[in-house]
């Protein structure tokens, strides 16, 4: 499901992250650059001014070239994170996102071309999302359909344990198909762990057993966060894999990601006789 998505039944603050996670809570955007790795950078360098000789002056400036992020700065780091996620196989990712007045856990396995989510609700019900052959397909119970997926709780209650098929352009309660089906590919994980600038390194850390590289950053602006929001990004030093992202932003807003399993079997097939999402009744005049 696409990371700010907005459910009612959960989520007081308007454009909350209901996808998204990663670790450690920051105050103040300090670099502190792992032994070895470079100074910081919050993205690419540009060259220098162009001299100011008389055949310069007779013509427009060149725009500056931008370069490749240095090698060990916080925009290279993410770089060569992201890159890793999309050129694997297939990887488990949990995430766990506490809210002021509830929380919601995923489970979910990401492959190239479709995946599987589990989403549970603290208050009550459950939803799975399943995306193979381009199509979302959902299951809920009643209480996760009308909570999480914002179906009609009487439309939720007829459609309860039964797969739906969400095609392109078509609509499940208030998700469309682009927001079912986000986050779930490893090219849309990607995409919505990414991180926005300023980036700054924080200190070396241990994750999941493994020597960890630290990003503090922004959530992107097109994901429509709170003001508030703030993202961390760990990366395994060795082989430049996500470990764990961390959201946190005010209202009581925590959402922690961890990636698992990398490599591991998902196997995918499309349920049998789905039923279509409930046509929406006419505009009145």
């Amino acid at each position: 499901m696409k990371r700010f998505l907005r459910a009612p039944a959960l989520a007081p603050l308007a454009g909350l992250a209901l996808l998204a996670g990663c670790s450690g809570t920051h105050s103040a955007a300090v670099s502190t650059a792992p032994a070895g790795s470079g100074p910081a950078s919050s993205g690419p360098v540009s060259s220098g001014p162009a001299s100011s000789s008389p055949a310069a002056s007779s013509s427009p400036p060149a725009a500056p070239a931008a370069t490749a992020p240095s090698p060990g700065s916080a925009a290279a780091v993410v770089a060569a994170s992201l890159a890793a996620l999309k050129a694997g196989r297939a990887v488990h990712i949990t995430i766990s996102t506490t809210l002021s007045n509830g929380s919601i856990t995923y489970a979910d396995d990401a492959t190239a071309d479709g995946g599987r989510q589990y989403i549970t609700l603290s208050t009550g019900g459950d939803v799975t999302v399943l995306y193979v052959g381009g199509v979302g397909y959902v299951k809920g119970s009643a209480q996760g359909l009308a909570g999480f997926m914002q179906v009609p709780l009487a439309q939720a209650q007829s459609l309860a344990g039964q797969w739906i098929a969400v095609h392109p352009g078509q609509e499940l309660g208030g998700s469309s198909y682009a927001d079912i089906v986000a986050g779930i590919t490893l090219s849309s994980v990607a995409s919505e762990i990414a991180l926005a600038a300023p980036l700054t390194l924080t200190a070396p850390a241990t994750v999941a057993g493994q020597r960890a590289i630290g990003v503090l950053g922004r959530v992107p602006a097109s994901q429509q966060p709170p003001a508030s929001a703030r993202v961390t990004l760990d990366v395994a030093a060795a082989r430049s894999r996500p470990l764990r992202e961390t959201v946190v932003a005010s209202g009581g807003y925590k959402s922690v990601t961890t990636f698992s399993d990398w490599g591991e079997s998902v196997s995918l097939a499309a349920p049998a006789h789905p039923v279509a999402p409930a046509a929406s009744p006419p505009a009145l005049d």
